[in-house]
């Protein structure tokens, strides 16, 4: 396993995300270099942390000079701060397969596909007894409830252990076993 750090201070596997740490805000919007010290002349005020607004825009400043690699984050708000268009973060998937550390993949609300396709919304592209469309996992805000449903993968899904058929709510602390991948799902309530 190939570990990267991020300006943020995450390790991640770099063999699976390579530059996008899967971790920070972006999620996976973050470029991230080799060499996590490089700022490349930025400067910033004293006490200006980098989750600082000053610091976040000072650096949406130099996004266009900072193309090729170097860090760049992005300014929270607008359609750029959420990549998959303004949809509700609704739970969340940990995994500890293949970083001892944990790995964390968000939910939103509608469809999301896990499957070792790189297509997938959550790509699992070394589990080989993973589908490639494996799993979907549905969340419709009138229900209020997060759904799973195998969408007939060679080798099924597990929800605690017990083979899923159909639709199968999901609670907070369920555990989806999907290929060779454990997954424990979290859900995010309402406020």
């Amino acid at each position: 396993m190939a570990t990267k750090k991020c300006p943020n201070g995450h390790q991640y596997d770099s063999n699976i995300y390579g530059d996008n740490c899967p971790f920070c805000p972006e999620s996976g919007h973050t470029r991230v270099n080799d060499d996590s010290n490089d700022f490349s002349g930025e400067t910033r005020a004293v006490g200006e942390g980098w989750g600082s607004p000053a610091a976040t825009m000072a650096t949406a400043a130099f996004q266009d000079d900072f193309a090729g690699g170097h860090t760049v984050i992005r300014t929270a708000g607008g359609n750029e701060s959420n990549p998959d268009g303004g949809r509700k973060l609704v739970g969340l998937l940990v995994s500890f397969n293949d970083n001892p550390a944990g790995e964390v993949y968000k939910i939103y609300e509608g469809r999301n596909i896990i499957g070792r396709s790189n297509t997938a919304d959550i790509p699992f592209v070394r589990d080989d007894k993973m589908s490639g469309q494996h799993l979907l996992i549905l969340y419709v805000e009138a229900e209020g409830i997060v759904w799973a449903e195998d969408q007939k993968s060679s080798n099924g899904t597990y929800i605690n252990g017990k083979f899923a058929r159909g639709l199968v709510e999901l609670h907070t602390n369920d555990v989806i076993t999907a290929g060779n991948t454990k997954l424990l799902f979290l859900g995010i309530p309402a406020f």
